[in-house]
């Protein structure tokens, strides 16, 4: 799974992803950054394909929900059923997104004992994302569309799964085009992207970190070494 992200250096994701529009100006550099909170994504416009890096809540939320506030949490969605589940069956036939991130964090659990670990690579990675626009249904014609999004996830990689059984799906670049692109049905691109993904989690490196608490470049550093005395 996907619980925290790291979105600290976003000036560099426009370059990165392609972006003609940034919408990311006031974005504060976050080393810690947790559903529901604003998560910066980069998305393809449904009516004018100019693709823009803007923020979104991160948990989606589909346009059918009578409150922001679901009863599950949305900030996750399993690539191999999407395409299935009402909640994000639409987002992945045409609304799909890309988290631009410099990392993220994943908790090793052995017995009652979680160990926190910090998972990156040499720049910034894109994670493979679905979004959707919701407005409350008793909203005023004045009342702003909030956009929301949630990070898809697979099966663990071999290399990975002592520490997690779930990992983010990590976007092949050769495929940023053609996943941004709402004339595509999602669900044709599952198998290229779930073995790209895991090609590229062969890439990442990871270290163990400090408690994962407030916000700051610390977090990411890694835990000293403990030795018995």
């Amino acid at each position: 799974m996907c619980g925290r992200i790291v979105q600290a250096n976003p000036g560099l994701y426009p370059a990165q992803f392609h972006v003609a529009e940034n919408l990311a100006a006031d974005f504060t550099p976050t080393w810690n950054l947790k559903p529901t909170q604003q998560a910066l994504i980069a998305l393809d416009g449904a009516k004018d394909g100019i693709r823009r890096l803007a923020p979104a809540r991160w948990s989606l939320v589909p346009s059918w929900a009578k409150d922001l506030k679901l009863k599950f949490p949305t900030f996750n969605a399993r690539i191999e059923t999407a395409g299935e589940k009402p909640t994000f069956r639409a987002a992945m036939a045409r609304c799909r997104c890309v988290f631009p991130i410099d990392g993220y964090y994943e908790w090793q659990t052995v017995g009652k004992s979680k160990t926190p670990f910090y998972v990156h690579g040499d720049e910034p990675i894109g994670l493979a994302g679905l979004y959707s626009w919701w407005r409350a249904p008793d909203a005023t014609e004045g009342e702003r569309w909030v956009l929301t999004a949630t990070v898809l996830t697979q099966d663990a990689p071999a290399s990975m799964t002592w520490l997690h059984e779930r990992a983010p799906v990590v976007l092949n670049p050769a495929l940023l085009d053609r996943w941004l692109d709402g004339s595509i049905d999602g669900t044709t691109l599952t198998a290229e992207l779930t073995a790209g993904s895991t090609s590229l989690h062969q890439q990442l490196t990871w270290h163990e970190v400090g408690p994962v608490h407030g916000d700051g470049p610390e977090l990411i550093d890694a835990a000293p070494h403990r030795f018995d005395s």
